[in-house]
């Protein structure tokens, strides 16, 4: 912006900044000539400079100043530079609150006339007031520091995730994908909450599909699938590898693994990837999801199962149509397994381990504590091996030829006896009623006993039985499930044995075997549910054979049972009027059941929408239907006891 000098009335000139003029240089304001003071002295020329200047404004206690105060005139007569002209804007200019005369003003004091304080209007004082309108909201007030959460321990936080995996999960169905996102999110909120989720994260790992995803159109890479991305990550991130202890696999990755394993090729790329996160998670103790086949296909991987010394549960898939591993490795595959606490073996007929193998392998596992064995040949496992069993909690003993009544009477004097807590009996064709009997008298901690065969036990005949009668009763046992097609009179003894009280601590009874309503009718009544057409008409059908097994059916019959039941009368009631005149007369029917008892008559089945009441090992074993979408099923080895 350009400046010029510019003469006032008092002689003196002064620098319009306002004009926009180029300012003369240097070098002609000094060829001019200028004006000398009595000193002799010359006046240089003034021109401003281009740095910001500071404008100050100077006034003055006497009211009857009009012209500003010079610098010139101050001691040493100091000359200033030319004065700036007064602002002229377009602004409204302020109310000067000056005194009206002299009198009123006293230069550096102020008087106030009356002295300001604060009066707390009525609204006001009820702030102080709680719950009032004009109380304040206590949310301000009590927001917690930061600090105050970092100082919790780690229990409450352990507590707020188990909540939200409860949240997410229903019976035995979990929904994946929405319990990994909030983990996911809560490891953004803060570092604790990083290091306490993304433990939880990675400790229970649901594998995913090794499916790649659909490859892009101009792009000449193929992506990784998720599993391969999981296990870069444990690659890079170590630490998180070491926190895993539970892989479940899914019902993708399962179709995927039981494709590649029946294809009887080599290994295929889902197998290998398996395989490489199993080397990854040192701490692994457990797998479940799908039960991997031993073959030759997945030597590998037994091989990486068998190095992970912190396993707890393992699960033998033995099939003859495989080619097995040698049996000095399926034995020498135990050594480095000393946490084992389960174990099952399941083959079939065609499979000879040895008559030792399985007493070896049981000698070498001294944590286990659950056993189940299903399948195997009458020459590897019969009733001398029996004797061999250690001290165990579970048993479960299935489709072995081997066993006779006299090798399972000899488990209530065996070493298990004072600690069997859940016996579990299928299909092993017992005949006699004295060998129950005496599991039930003598395994004093049994609280659980499953029996499931074709036909019942019978009292034998003979001097000992004719001396000493049936007599069926347990002190400790909870649960009994009895299942036998011809059921025979096993059913009405435990009937007597009910009604005399011989199980005291019963709560739960499952007789799907219970033709005739006798246990119901002893139990607490179950529910009245609505029977639809398609139900008549499958009991029509399944009851043309008198005995079936077959859940549905015997629930169906439960419920007619108790219709048949509400037709008889229990007794009337009469309503009448002022005059005695008989105005209305109701029966009320039956019930089935005894309101007084303390057992459950449970019909349920095994598993969530299993069709049969007990739990059988293709349950576990076998890929689920991926037909959940996002949900998946949690199914691990102890709901087999």
């Amino acid at each position: 912006m350009a400046a010029t000098a510019t003469q006032r009335r008092d002689g003196r000139t002064f620098v319009n900044f306002s004009m926009p003029q180029r300012s003369q240089s240097m070098k002609s304001l000094a060829s001019r000539p200028r004006a000398v003071d009595d000193k002799g002295e010359e006046e240089l020329p003034y021109r401003p400079s281009k740095a910001q200047v500071v404008q100050s404004h100077i006034t003055s206690d006497d009211l009857h100043a009009t012209i500003r105060p010079s610098l010139g005139s101050g001691k040493g007569g100091l000359t200033a530079g030319p004065a700036i002209p007064e602002r002229t804007t377009s602004l409204h200019r302020k109310t000067i609150t000056w005194p009206a005369t002299i009198e009123g003003y006293r230069p550096g004091s102020f008087n106030f006339d009356t002295v300001h304080t604060f009066v707390k209007t009525p609204w006001g004082l009820e702030r102080t007031i709680l719950g009032t309108r004009w109380s304040k909201s206590s949310a301000g007030s009590s927001a917690l520091r930061p600090q105050v959460f970092m100082q919790l321990p780690s229990e409450i936080y352990q507590c707020i995730i188990d909540h939200l995996e409860n949240v997410h999960t229903e019976r035995i169905k979990v929904d994946v994908a929405g319990m990994q996102t909030d983990l996911r999110s809560l490891c953004l909120v803060s570092k604790t909450w990083h290091r306490i989720a993304a433990d939880q994260l990675y400790r229970e790992l649901w594998l995913p599909s090794n499916r790649a995803p659909t490859k892009r159109r101009w792009s000449k890479e193929h992506r990784p699938s998720r599993l391969q991305l999981l296990i870069g990550t444990l690659k890079v991130s170590p630490g998180l590898a070491m926190v895993t202890q539970k892989l479940h696999i899914t019902a993708a990755l399962a179709q995927e693994l039981q494709s590649e394993i029946s294809s009887g090729f080599d290994t295929g790329p889902t197998v290998g990837t398996l395989q490489a996160l199993i080397r990854l998670c040192y701490n692994m103790e457990h797998i479940s999801g799908y039960v991997i086949p031993a073959a030759t296909q997945t030597i590998g991987l037994m091989d990486a199962l068998a190095m992970r010394t912190h396993l707890k549960s393992h699960t033998w898939r033995l099939e003859s149509k495989r080619s097995l591993p040698s049996l000095p490795e399926f034995i020498y595959s135990h050594d480095h397994w000393p946490k084992l606490s389960t174990l099952v073996i399941s083959a079939d007929i065609g499979v000879d381990l040895g008559g030792v193998a399985v007493s070896i392998v049981l000698s070498r596992l001294p944590c286990l504590k659950h056993l189940v064995l299903s399948g195997l040949h009458h020459d590897d496992y019969h009733d001398t091996t029996l004797m061999t069993l250690p001290s165990l909690r579970s048993l479960r003993l299935e489709k072995l030829e081997g066993l006779t009544d006299q090798g399972i009477g000899q488990l209530a004097y065996s070493r298990l006896a004072p600690y069997l807590e859940s016996l579990t009996l299928v299909d092993l064709e017992l005949a006699s009623l004295q060998t129950i009997q005496s599991l039930l008298w003598h395994l004093t901690r049994m609280k659980r006993f499953t029996f499931v065969q074709e036909t019942s036990p019978e009292p034998q005949v003979g001097i000992r039985s004719m001396n000493t009668p049936i007599r069926l009763g347990s002190s400790a046992l909870h649960h009994l499930h009895w299942d036998c097609i011809d059921h025979g009179t096993a059913l009405s003894c435990f009937a007597a044995a009910i009604q005399a009280n011989h199980f005291p601590k019963l709560t739960t009874i499952k007789a799907p075997c219970d033709y005739d309503g006798t246990i119901q009718s002893l139990c607490r009544p179950i529910a009245h549910t609505k029977l639809t057409h398609d139900d008549v008409l499958f009991l029509a059908v399944r009851t043309k054979q008198r005995y079936t097994r077959d859940l549905r059916a015997s629930q169906v019959q439960a419920q007619l049972r108790i219709r048949e039941r509400s037709r008889r009368p229990s007794f009337n009631v009469i309503v009448q009027d002022e005059r005695m005149k008989v105005c209305s007369t109701h029966v009320i029917g039956s019930i089935l059941g005894n309101m007084d008892s303390k057992i459950e008559y449970d019909l349920n089945p095994g598993v969530e929408g299993g069709k049969t009441a007990l739990v059988e090992l293709h349950d576990v074993m076998l890929p689920k239907p991926a037909s959940l979408g996002r949900t998946e099923q949690r199914r691990d080895v102890g709901v087999l006891f």
